[in-house]
């Protein structure tokens, strides 16, 4: 499959909706800025342009023009499955992604893309699926391990939720910050109850001895009105930083220790 030849800055200026995100390939070769573009690299760069402000129906325009010409590129229906999305056409982006599939089995982004879709539909199970057949081709992708995280944490199976996270932080400390990056991967981040999820969060930190980023996530599930933060001072997930100032500062100041009444004086 050739490589995509686009200016680096074209790439950086992509922004997808709240929840909805991509990560931004890295084989991008960037082209000098006076390199003569061919007909097909102009309508790339036109595509990504299309992209970047969020015009999305002129965005699946551009792409299923690419598409027909080039029938047996998977990365343009990839692309065009990843715009149909974003216009809010979730059937046709399904469809995109199948195509994209069946041209290439060994197409890593298509599946997690695929399971992106499922996911917005709230079938858990089927996009955690999916994303297990983009992490046997592609294991080193932190983006697509929070994937899975999230389809668990949906699930209420929280331990695989956890192992999950644990796994794409330990690829990328800084996977769950927001990049504003585009490219051909999707993640979803919306969840149900940010309060447990960012408790979550907090209790992976404090697994790796991470104590600022544990403090982070621990104010977040408070700001979220999640109401066991408190639990932290006896969960073994906390036992490595418990004993940190910062951390004690800050259970005594969100979640702190309740007193228990004097006893009654006998009559």
């Amino acid at each position: 499959m050739r490589r995509f030849i686009l200016p680096v800055t074209v790439l950086a200026a992509c922004f997808f909706s709240p929840g909805l995100h991509a990560q931004a390939p890295s084989e991008e070769t960037p082209a000098s800025p006076n390199a003569a573009l061919s007909p097909r690299e102009k309508d790339e760069l036109q595509a990504r342009i299309f992209m970047a402000k969020k015009q999305y129906p002129d965005a699946v325009q551009m792409y299923s023009k690419l598409s027909q010409e080039y029938p047996k590129e998977a990365a343009y229906l990839n692309y065009l499955g990843i715009a149909q999305l974003q216009d809010g056409k979730l059937d046709d982006a399904r469809k995109s992604f199948d195509r994209a599939i069946k041209i290439n089995r060994r197409f890593p982004d298509a599946y997690n893309n695929l399971g992106a879709t499922y996911y917005a539909e709230k079938q858990y199970k089927k996009a955690i699926s999916q994303y297990q057949r983009s992490l046997s081709l592609k294991p080193d992708v932190a983006s697509i391990y929070t994937n899975v995280g999230y389809a668990y944490f949906a699930e209420k199976q929280l331990p695989k939720a956890m192992e999950a996270f644990h796994k794409a932080l330990a690829i990328d400390p800084h996977v769950f910050e927001e990049t504003g990056r585009a490219g051909s991967i999707l993640s979803y981040r919306s969840v149900a109850d940010r309060g447990l999820f960012n408790f979550m969060l907090a209790k992976n930190f404090a697994q790796d001895g991470d104590a600022a980023n544990c403090i982070i996530y621990l104010r977040r599930a408070a700001d979220e009105g999640y109401k066991e933060v408190g639990k932290a001072r006896t969960d073994p997930a906390f036992a490595k930083v418990i004993d940190d100032p910062d951390v004690k500062k800050l259970l005594d100041e969100i979640a702190p220790k309740t007193t228990p009444p004097p006893p009654a004086p006998h009559s």
